[in-house]
């Protein structure tokens, strides 16, 4: 098994999916330029290396961005692959959640030789729908289907055409808004999930725990994709979709502390950040807060 050690002195290359055209809102393509410039970032002292920044274009909205996001996330994935397969941890910044289709289908294939790879989606949302459950037509609410092997061709088939994730090494943390159809099919590949209502009533630290345990076991290594939605508007309001009553920022920054170390962590995602949406900058600080708990 390949573990990937990090050292304070090792970089951490970071992929900006600047695209928005998966989302009803665009404005989130803003985010992974924003964080670059960031003084939040910047004064964490952190050993970031920007390697890209890809821009989104102008692609139409719902399945007509499908060939767009096709190719934006295949770009993504090779680099990831890459990255994986050199036992470099790495940072994607979204943009929206699109960007996790590219970023584990090409930690996915990197692995793939020595075993499966597990995953924690921290979101409040489900993003499990396909083109026929679709209620928005928004193909940021599919990834996480589209991993499992459901969904378009073009996005399902990136670089091997079989899922990228079995059911039993996801998790999602912090779910309270979604629909039927997507419920459904998690429910039916018995997928575990940990409702806000859960995490509200058992504590945030003891659902972690239980969420590292399923994406670890039998897993070669494991990647973190948060949507920022996940987290409670008032540490986070300039987010694509909000929900109310979210994840406390300084609870998850304080979970994800705790997998820094972890040698079979293989890296980071963070998406749907909207800077036209925040106030007083508590977004891009606690993106900046995020990212420092897991590479500081």
């Amino acid at each position: 098994m390949a573990h990937i050690m990090m050292t304070k002195k090792q970089k951490i290359p970071v992929f900006g999916y600047a695209a928005g055209i998966a989302a009803n809102n665009p404005d989130c393509r803003l985010g992974p330029a924003t964080l670059k410039q960031s003084s939040f970032l910047n004064e964490k002292g952190l050993n970031l290396a920007w390697e890209e920044l890809l821009n989104g274009g102008n692609g139409s909205d719902k399945l007509a961005a499908l060939k767009e996001v096709s190719k934006l996330t295949n770009r993504l994935a090779k680099q990831v692959e890459q990255w994986v397969s050199e036992q470099q941890k790495f940072l994607v910044l979204g943009g929206d959640h699109s960007a996790a289709i590219g970023t584990w289908s090409g930690a996915a294939s990197a692995l793939r030789p020595k075993g499966s790879l597990g995953l924690m989606w921290i979101d409040a949302h489900m993003d499990s729908h396909t083109p026929e459950t679709t209620e928005s037509g928004n193909i940021h609410g599919m990834p996480l289907a589209c991993l499992l092997g459901f969904g378009p061709d073009q996005l399902t088939a990136l670089l091997e055409s079989q899922p990228k994730v079995l059911p039993w090494h996801i998790c999602l943390i912090g779910v309270r808004s979604f629909e039927q159809g997507e419920a459904e099919l998690l429910k039916r590949l018995n997928v575990q999930i940990f409702f806000m209502d859960e995490v509200k009533q058992r504590g945030l630290a003891a659902v972690f725990a239980d969420g590292l345990r399923v994406v670890e076991e039998e897993a070669v290594g494991y990647g973190i994709s948060v949507d920022l939605a996940a987290m409670d508007s008032i540490d986070a309001p300039g987010v694509g979709k909000p929900e109310p009553v979210g994840l406390a920022g300084k609870e998850l920054c304080q979970q994800l502390q705790i997998v820094k170390n972890d040698p079979k962590l293989l890296g980071l995602e963070i998406v749907e950040f909207n800077p036209l949406l925040d106030k007083d900058k508590r977004t891009e600080r606690l993106v900046a807060d995020m990212i420092a708990a897991v590479f500081s």
